[in-house]
């Protein structure tokens, strides 16, 4: 499979793209064309969710949760 569904993880994609030494990966849903993601796409994500997450974990140790 060289392509993705628009339900599959980062991960997913991640993982596909790197197996297959792919720099570029179409989404398709019930047969169509729908997108197509890059790898500089993949990596924003990632760097998004971590900052989240680094956020997330200061306000949780300065005790600013809600």
């Amino acid at each position: 499979m060289r392509y993705v569904r628009p339900d599959q993880t980062t991960d997913d994609c991640m993982a596909l793209m790197t197996e297959k030494r792919m720099r570029h990966l179409p989404v398709i849903d019930n047969g169509k064309l729908v997108g197509m993601i890059s790898i500089g796409d993949l990596v924003k994500n990632i760097i998004s969710e971590q900052q989240f997450t680094i956020q997330q974990l200061e306000y949780y140790i300065r005790g600013k949760h809600t």
